[in-house]
């Protein structure tokens, strides 16, 4: 193996597919629209992973059965078509004090097919979170350390906060995990951060009709945070988030860019590509993303 091939996909807890609509995006709907939407996304969901022949997947809002799905257990079908996959999991997103059925454990999980050494959290900032009270969220990155093709590769399961005031706290989030992950190319290791960074990456223009009060929670993300030779890796020509202020129209949802990489020295970048599935099962769409090492680091081994 000389390329690794990756994809991150935000699953939407099996809940916000196309005929959703979501409250704390505008729209009316706590819930999905019924059991039979979260199964048929959960079931698409699991099955597509499962066909994709990625050597590592990156998933957020990766979802035990709640209430938010209507007890559908889309993690519990992400393991079982990913078997072969060594699989770790950080619930990000969960209640607290409530006992079954009411409990939520959402987060985000890494799949890797091998060459795993060991994972680990690196925690972010959580101060300015709206969240509070029975639901919190945990903010960490999942880091996972692999051996593959030039020795270590750190890949990195992002997902920052979503309604923070003015990106704030967001930005304040990717700032950090670019520290620890300099800090883990310095020792020779190839960083790979990937997932929902809730920044846009790239600047997109895709046809909408969504008034501008449903996009107060789009904010770009700024090229000046990164470390020299440090870059963003995203496809520009694909949306991989819908506005869920209403269920999904084409040309009527707002659209944009926020799931993607950002890559270290030491990394080259085969392709990038956002898979359009029509936002059918989720409210995020995948991307697929191809590396191989650059010959100018040392093929540093990943520590135990």
């Amino acid at each position: 193996m000389d390329t690794i091939n990756v994809i991150t996909w935000n699953l939407g807890y099996s809940g916000l597919g196309r005929g959703s609509d979501f409250f704390a995006d505008g729209g009316r709907s706590w819930l999905p629209p019924g059991p039979g939407t979260t199964r048929e996304s959960a079931d698409a969901i699991a099955a597509w992973l499962g066909g994709s022949d990625a050597d590592i997947i990156l998933t957020q809002e990766n979802a035990r059965a709640s209430v938010v799905n209507y007890w559908t257990d889309l993690k519990g079908r992400t393991d079982r078509a990913l078997a072969r996959y060594r699989g770790e999991f950080h619930a990000d997103f969960r209640t607290r004090y409530l006992p079954p059925p009411l409990r939520i454990s959402n987060g985000m999980a890494t799949y890797v097919r091998d060459g795993r050494v060991r994972s680990e959290i690196w925690p972010m900032p959580s101060d300015g979170d709206p969240y509070d009270g029975l639901i919190r969220r945990r903010y960490g990155a999942l880091a996972t350390y692999v051996d593959g093709p030039g020795g270590c590769w750190v890949m990195v399961n992002v997902h920052t906060s979503a309604f923070d005031e003015g990106g704030a706290l967001r930005k304040r989030q990717v700032a950090t995990l670019l520290e620890r992950a300099e800090a883990a190319q310095a020792r020779g290791y190839r960083v790979v951060m990937g997932g929902d960074f809730n920044l846009r990456l790239v600047a997109t223009g895709f046809p909408h009709t969504t008034e501008d009060e449903y996009l107060s929670w789009i904010h770009d993300f700024d090229p000046a945070v990164l470390p020299e030779g440090w870059r963003v890796v995203a496809d520009g020509a694909t949306p991989s988030v819908r506005t869920n202020e209403r269920a999904y129209r084409p040309g009527e949802n707002y659209t944009t860019v926020i799931d993607g990489f950002i890559v270290s020295p030491g990394v080259d970048v085969v392709s990038v590509a956002g898979v359009d599935l029509g936002f059918r099962h989720s409210d995020h769409q995948p991307v697929r993303a191809r590396f191989r090492p650059a010959e100018d680091l040392p093929q540093a081994r990943c520590e135990g």
